[in-house]
Order: C-alpha cells, then sequence, then structure tokens
C-alpha cells in the first residue's frame, strides 16, 4: 500500500483556519487579569487580558503590530519592544508582522486588508480588543490557502485514524475528521508513531472568544519508551518545535504548539519508497509518515 507522507513545507502562512463550533481547554493563557469595572477600566482589563494572553500563547518569534497603548500593555507584560511595530496612524501598515491587535473600531480596515484571521478576542463593544494573524496577501489568499490546507488537513487526520499505533478516544476522531487539528500536531502525531504505540486522549486550545485550530494534545501509553519519546519532540526544528512539552503521569506527554497556526505546511504525497524515520531522531527534513 502506497504511504501517505506529509512534506512540510519550510516557509508557513502565518494565519488560521476559522470554524464555528471549537472547545476549548485551560493552559497557560488562561491566567490572565480579569477586567475591572468602569468605562476605563474594562478597556485598560481588555488590554491586559489580550497582553497577558500574547505573552504566554503566540510565538516568541512573531513580530507584534499594535497601538501605541497597546504595545504597553504588552511591554507590561514582558513582551520585548523589538518584538512591537507600534502603528502610529490608522493607515499604518502591519506588513512585517505576524500578529496584528487591534480593535473593530480602530482598526477595521487593517483587518480587512491584512489580518482576516481572528485568532482570539478579549471583551467586548468599543471596547473589544482583537488579535489577528497578518496575511500580507490578505483575504484573498487567505481564503485560497484556507480551502488548501483545510484539505490536506482533513486527509492527513483520516489517515491518522487508520494507524494501528494510535488509538483515538472522545472526540478525537470527529474532529480529525473535520480537519480541525493543527498541522504541527498532525506531524508530530505521526513522527511518534512511527516509533511508538499510544493513545490521544484530547486535543485542546485556549483562544477566548475565537474559534481556532487544536494545537494541543495529551497522549498516554508510551511506557518505557518516554523520555526517548520527549527527546525526540523537543529536538524538532521550528516550525514543528513545541512551544511547551512535558512529561504527563507515568506514560504520557502534553504537547502545545503557539499561536498562530501556521497554513501550508501539509501536502499529501503519495510515496511508496518513502524512508522511515531514523529511530530516536525524529523525522528527517521534517518529513513524517503515516500508515
Amino acid at each position: 500500500m502506497a504511504t501517505l507522507v506529509l512534506a512540510l513545507a519550510g516557509a508557513a502562512v502565518m494565519a488560521l483556519w476559522l470554524t464555528g463550533g471549537l472547545a476549548s481547554s485551560p493552559s497557560r493563557a488562561a491566567r490572565v487579569p480579569a477586567a475591572g469595572r468602569g468605562p476605563l477600566s474594562v478597556a485598560a482589563g481588555a488590554q491586559a487580558q489580550a497582553a497577558a494572553w500574547i505573552a504566554g500563547q503566540v510565538s516568541g518569534n512573531a513580530i507584534v503590530a499594535c497601538y501605541p497603548g497597546m504595545c504597553a500593555a504588552l511591554q507590561e507584560q514582558g513582551v520585548a519592544a523589538g518584538r512591537l511595530m507600534p502603528l502610529r496612524s490608522a493607515a499604518a501598515s502591519p506588513r512585517g508582522a505576524g500578529v496584528l491587535v487591534t480593535s473593530p473600531s480602530a482598526g477595521g480596515q487593517l483587518a480587512v486588508r491584512y489580518a482576516p484571521a481572528l485568532i482570539a478576542s478579549f471583551g467586548s463593544g468599543g471596547n473589544r480588543v482583537e488579535v489577528r494573524a497578518v496575511e500580507p496577501g490578505g483575504a484573498p489568499a487567505y481564503r485560497a490557502a484556507l480551502r488548501a490546507d483545510l484539505a490536506a488537513r482533513r486527509s492527513a487526520g483520516s489517515q491518522l485514524l487508520r494507524n494501528p499505533h494510535i488509538r483515538f478516544t472522545g472526540p478525537g476522531p470527529a474532529q480529525l475528521q473535520a480537519g480541525q487539528v493543527d498541522a504541527r500536531l498532525l506531524a508530530t502525531l505521526a513522527s511518534l508513531a512511527s516509533q511508538y504505540s499510544f493513545r490521544v486522549t484530547a486535543f485542546g486550545d485556549a483562544a477566548p472568544g475565537a474559534p481556532v485550530l487544536f494545537r494541543q494534545v495529551a497522549i498516554t501509553g508510551i511506557g518505557r519508551g518516554l523520555a526517548a519519546a520527549l527527546a525526540m519532540v523537543r529536538a524538532q526544528n521550528p516550525p514543528y518545535l513545541p512551544a511547551h512539552v512535558a512529561v504527563a503521569g507515568q506514560t504520557g506527554l502534553s504537547i502545545e504548539f503557539a499561536a498562530p497556526s501556521p497554513l501550508g505546511l501539509l501536502s499529501p504525497v503519495l510515496d511508496a519508497n518513502s524512508p522511515r524515520p531514523a529511530a530516536g531522531g525524529g523525522f528527517p527534513l521534517g518529513r513524517a509518515q503515516i500508515r
């Protein structure tokens, strides 16, 4: 039988698949400050919540475009000034940034033109703060990448469900078939399954106010190979290096990737002669097999 290889592109479009009805699970981003009372404190609270979420969940390599007040809130949460791109006017361009932080009133046109993918939101009404993934090509390029990526994720998810080395519980199978799982997680599971047998107990994410891809996974049942599996995941290169990976219990791992979830990483290719990954070495050159 031919083997489906996930050929993982070196450069990814920083955008997210937006669809309704995805669940969230607690993570480090859940520990954000609560908004205070009164108009001013509500606005400041939404900014503080957004800044804390970005500091805990957005990739540390991502440049963040923000208006001056939001930039100050981000610095208060420990985001380095060198990662910030201040937008000094409503017409300023966020080109070159990976993430845009704005509000519907302050940056609606910027969002439509450069950042069509909502990845988190805080507050409501005039105090709403939106965190969006920047796509320099705008909405048309995003929609085209989204269609192709969704098809690839569905195909890869269906292949993982047929992999005899992985068992899925709860809503996991339906989430895979619907293409709701981050491509980096799909590649990681495929790589681990080339060396170990295990059970996926849950996919999750922590993205307030936005339906996004699942970029967290909990697995168990690895057993005596746990230390080697942990080292294998930690040895990957970006964008396949998780933001957080740790031992969970005696036989499991907890793996989490940073936001935003990139599109364009998966390209299903039928290749019957593709080599299996070397033992303990991860998937060579970013390639993972699904049998």
